[in-house]
């Protein structure tokens, strides 16, 4: 079934080809048309004509046309995709931009390994994030004494962190019942770490069993990156892809959304 809109197209489309054939039989006759005496043209025959109305009826209802659509509110451009798949409106990024120091950022984990697949994806967003801060990643070892009892594993493992964080950090546990941020308040937990004066923004993701009490004493944040629970490796990923996140925010940079 033919819309509208395309129907007017093509009774117009005929309306002109009729015009032009009736032009062209008038130039090249001799015989007057009936009713056209020798003053009148053919183009006053024309326009008294019945195909010569219906053309003046299609003009009409294409201007009417052209004059809706003028007057029509036209639809909001569509925003282009950006690399990233970002597209945060330029004013929200500015809300959240804001001058921070590059403080020196630690990744601290307790795993076993996460193997070259594992190593290569997170070296990947360690780079990045070295285009905006220093950064360092060290791994302690899953229970490095052996203990068959999980309170001495633990205890084993928070030494080992406790040798890998300096007095003046800013100690951040990963936690599963540590608070909810969101990417934006990570971006600020950040910035305040380094405008606070601290001398390194450490991460500390803990190992099987969690934190020892001596790293949780020092923690002076406890977030967790999700209410399910995560391979060590994975959480690694995810942080790591967060922080270079968080200083995108920091920058203003279009990746984040």
């Amino acid at each position: 079934r033919a819309s509208p809109m395309r129907t007017s197209a093509s009774a117009t489309m005929c309306a002109r080809a009729a015009a032009r054939a009736f032009a062209f039989t008038l130039r090249q006759t001799t015989a007057r048309p009936a009713g056209v005496s020798s003053s009148v043209s053919w183009r006053a025959a024309w326009s008294s004509s019945a195909l010569g109305k219906s053309s003046r009826h299609c003009s009409h209802l294409r201007s009417d046309r052209r004059r809706a659509c003028l007057s029509s509110p036209s639809p909001p451009p569509a925003r282009a995709m950006a690399t990233g798949g970002n597209n945060m409106e330029n004013d929200r990024r500015r809300a959240h931009a804001r001058a921070a120091r590059a403080v020196p950022l630690k990744l601290v984990i307790v795993s076993k390994g996460g193997g070259k697949a594992m190593d290569a994806a997170c070296k990947e967003w360690s780079d990045k994030i070295k285009r905006y801060a220093p950064f360092s990643e060290t791994t302690v070892k899953t229970n490095p004494k052996n203990a068959k009892s999980p309170v001495a594993q633990l205890e084993a493992e928070g030494e080992r962190v406790m040798k890998h964080l300096d007095t003046h950090d800013f100690v951040v546990l990963m936690d599963e019942r540590g608070e909810t941020l969101t990417s934006e308040q990570l971006a600020a937990l950040v910035a305040d770490a380094g405008d606070g004066g601290c001398s390194a923004c450490a991460f500390v993701v803990g190992g099987p069993f969690g934190h020892g009490d001596a790293v949780i004493k020092r923690a002076n944040r406890k977030i967790k990156l999700s209410s399910m629970v995560m391979n060590h490796q994975v959480a690694r990923l995810v942080l790591l892809e967060q922080i270079y996140r968080a200083w995108t925010i920091l920058r203003g940079e279009p990746y984040h959304h």
